[in-house]
């Protein structure tokens, strides 16, 4: 049987130039390629437009990976609701009741956005590609390149959420509907998780390629590039490659070669943040004195959506408000806190919120007002690219070059570079993971990082209400239902 998506007509936006904030810019009431789409402003704007989209995923991701494991716990253990929904894995399909149901249909808003600008590229590039000039035929060429990036962005978060971790079933599983089409009545079935895999790959080699060519206004890291597609997919196939227990090593070998291709073959654009720099960007910034919410220059940040002018949500996850006495619904959890030794730099991202003397996490602590923060909600940084290569590495075997990469990330941290030295090679994919809970903490990769890998995550009690729970990988709450409306 289909299922019937939930899909509405996308509110596509419009800006005055596509080197905007993104929050500038004006709903647009109608597209198509008769009208807006049929010129290259237009497809620039529409593509914009589709960025717009972006806003409001932050929350449910960051619910998704992190509320299912152990990074967080509740401040308050009262009843089940919305925002707590993904925590108790009720993973519940309605619209009231978990942030699922909202994702879904955002989502399938962004894919048919893109679907319908890419429809009208088509039509552009047939019947008047010939006429540009050289730099704007390369501008429309890298717009296609950034809808194909966005829809396939889209299509790996919802397949990892809706879908069965990919070495479970060698991938046969069913998981989400690939729609291709701007046509609402267009209602496919859902594809199994190995063909969705498939298209985002093709997608992203694709995408990557296109948006190569030169462009006569270089764009921010709001907006995505070469090296943001060449980060996903070197996140794509480390998801691909398999168990810790039963390793792929294709995929690990792919999910290593992009990572090498961001850190080594973009021109010195992105580095590693070392010292101060890296203290500021996540640290505490309740009151803009770091700037963090402008993050432009931030050579670290790959791809992220720009929070600034609008604000997001994000805080009240994290950050309680004496003002209007809301927010913080999840804290650091004990087990996660013990990990940081004094030394060690990351542990200066927690703050002792003096209003209810809980401790938080700043990562989202930017220009906070009630449950509004102005952090940029990051997809892509250096630290997790250096992570996926090693992870991949280990599970190649090529211990060397995994301890190198896992020391780049440590020795930044403040600890010393002997921690890594003296592991064995049997103990460098788990010093790997710890890294990465560690490094990545509530940024969305937590529960995803255990059960993609065929591991179980365990709370330990005092982050479980006094009673320890374990949920294994192939438990089948580790999978949304698909919503119904």
């Amino acid at each position: 049987m289909k299922k019937i998506l939930p899909i509405l007509l996308p509110v596509l936006v419009l800006a005055a130039a596509c080197n905007k904030q993104i929050d500038d810019i004006r709903p647009l009431t109608k597209i198509d390629k008769d009208g807006e789409l049929a010129s290259l402003a237009g497809i620039v704007e529409t593509t914009v437009g589709n960025y717009y989209l972006l806003a409001g995923f932050d929350v449910p991701l960051l619910d998704f990976g992190e509320s299912r494991g152990n990074n967080v716990t509740l401040q308050d253990w009262a009843p089940v609701s919305q925002t707590t929904d993904a925590f108790f894995f009720r993973n519940s399909p309605g619209v009231t009741t978990g942030n699922s149901a909202a994702y879904f249909r955002g989502a399938y808003q962004l894919i048919v956005g893109a679907n319908t600008t890419l429809e009208g590229i088509t039509t552009f590039l047939a019947s008047n590609f010939a006429s540009l000039t050289t730099d704007d035929q390369n501008r429309l060429l890298y717009a296609k390149g950034e809808n194909m990036f966005l829809r396939a962005l889209t299509y790996f978060n919802l397949v990892r959420v809706y879908g069965k971790p990919y070495y479970q079933d060698a991938g046969s599983s069913p998981s989400i509907p690939l729609k291709l089409t701007s046509d609402i009545k267009d209602a496919p079935a859902p594809a199994t998780v190995k063909d969705v895999y498939a298209f985002i790959t093709t997608e992203l080699q694709t995408a990557a390629q296109l948006m190569k060519v030169p462009i006569a206004t270089p764009l921010t890291n709001a907006f995505s590039n070469t090296a943001a597609a060449w980060a996903l997919l070197s996140r794509v196939y480390l998801y691909m490659g398999g168990s810790i227990a039963s390793p792929d090593a294709c995929s690990n070998q792919l999910a290593a070669t992009y990572a090498d291709s961001v850190i080594n073959q973009t021109g010195g654009r992105y580095a590693l943040l070392q010292g101060d720099a890296y203290k500021q960007m996540f640290g505490d910034d309740e009151f803009g004195d770091l700037g963090r919410a402008v993050f432009a220059s931030n050579k670290e940040i790959i791809f992220a959506h720009d929070n600034a002018a609008g604000g997001s949500s994000i805080g009240q996850l994290y950050h309680y408000d004496l003002s209007y006495g809301v927010g913080a619904t999840f804290l650091p959890s004990s087990d996660l806190r013990q990990l940081f030794v004094p030394a060690d730099i990351r542990g200066t991202f927690f703050k002792l919120n003096t209003n209810d003397s809980h401790v938080e996490t700043t990562k989202w602590l930017c220009l906070n007002e009630a449950w509004i923060t102005y952090a940029p909600y990051i997809f892509f940084r250096m630290g997790e690219i250096y992570l996926n290569r090693a992870e991949a590495y280990a599970k190649l075997n090529n211990t060397a070059l995994a301890k190198a990469d896992l020391k780049a990330i440590h020795t930044r941290a403040g600890l010393p570079a002997s921690d890594i030295d003296n592991l064995t090679d049997g103990d460098v994919i788990t010093a790997v993971l710890k890294e990465r809970r560690m490094e990545l903490a509530f940024e969305g990769h937590n529960s995803f990082d255990y059960f993609r890998n065929g591991l179980p995550m365990t709370r330990t009690a005092a982050d479980n209400n006094g009673t320890a729970m374990t949920v294994q990988p192939d438990d089948p709450k580790v999978v949304f239902a698909i919503p119904n409306n």
